[in-house]
């Protein structure tokens, strides 16, 4: 793909590539006419030209402050590639960069930070839950940060809606193992809300500690089968090395969240009545202080 770099396609210019996944290849762009940097999410899997009509549907109907904007203008650009055509989705630049790099290099976010990013997240899916949606994809790498350090929500390629089927049950296998709840993980099918849930668990507690809880939610993970097992004792004993506590209110409500059976799990607004959700944030102008100093530390790294 590094053959894109430098080439002009229609009005856009190729940069540099700024990410790869296993659905897509990411890229800086201009607008040779606007000058205005945007990303080119340019599709590499199976099926890219599902994926990419998916995706471009769902972000032109979801119109919400934290969630990535498309060039409305033009939704989708064929590159000439190797193998034939490329799909590919032009989406605004994001010059943060995502939630992972931040905690990768800078280290776990304190409660009120923590609590401020994770309030942005809930509210955000939960309004793509409104929509009769889910995002299936949900993970650090997902949320990225504007310049004001504000979160916006990407990566709709594995977004669906919920009732798709009579039994409001999902089928297909998707998003990322570290954060797919055990029912999508072992291949059954699943109720894509609570599907979310788990995986919004899972980045609540990576934000907090800056690791996460468990490798994948199955018996073999020795970590997510003291869960299973309701040793809480034994995983939160684990946890709470290198001087980190963890509040009650935060233990029961991520224990809420990634609870193994589905029909126990914490629904949106069991999230949204827990303790810890409505405590103590940080403010706005704090936040964006809190975060240029992490960006100053991780820029001299």
């Amino acid at each position: 793909m590094d053959h894109l770099i430098g080439t002009i396609v229609n009005e856009y210019q190729f940069i540099k590539l700024i990410g790869t996944g296993s659905m897509a290849a990411v890229y800086l762009i201009q607008d040779m006419t606007s000058q205005i940097y945007y990303v080119a999410k340019v599709y590499t899997c199976i099926g890219s030209d599902i994926r990419c009509h998916n995706e471009a549907i769902i972000l032109e109907k979801l119109s919400h402050p934290n969630i990535i904007i498309i060039r409305r203008n033009q939704q989708q650009l064929k590159v000439k590639g190797d193998k034939g055509q490329m799909d590919c989705l032009i989406l605004e630049y994001l010059e943060k960069g995502d939630l992972f790099e931040f905690i990768d290099k800078s280290g776990q976010f304190e409660q009120n930070l923590c609590r401020f990013y994770f309030k942005q997240l809930v509210q955000v899916v939960d309004f793509v839950h409104g929509k009769g949606l889910v995002h299936r994809n949900l993970k650090l790498e997902s949320v990225l940060l504007d310049r004001k350090f504000n979160l916006k929500l990407c990566n709709f390629s594995c977004a669906q809606y919920s009732n798709k089927y009579k039994d409001g049950k999902l089928k297909t296998k998707v998003g990322t193992e570290n954060y797919q709840a055990p029912e999508v993980l072992y291949g059954a099918v699943y109720n894509g809300i609570k599907a979310d849930v788990f995986s919004l668990g899972v980045i609540l507690f990576i934000m907090y500690k800056g690791q996460p809880p468990f490798i994948k939610a199955n018996q073999q993970d020795a970590l997510f089968n003291l869960i299973i097992q309701e040793n809480y004792k034994q995983f939160w004993e684990i946890h709470s090395q290198k001087n980190i506590e963890f509040p009650f209110d935060f233990k029961e409500l991520f224990l809420g969240m990634i609870n193994p059976n589905p029909e126990k799990r914490f629904n949106m607004e069991e999230i949204k009545n827990s303790k810890f959700y409505g405590g103590v944030t940080l403010n706005i102008q704090d936040v964006y202080e809190e975060m240029l100093k992490r960006e100053k530390f991780i820029l001299k790294v």
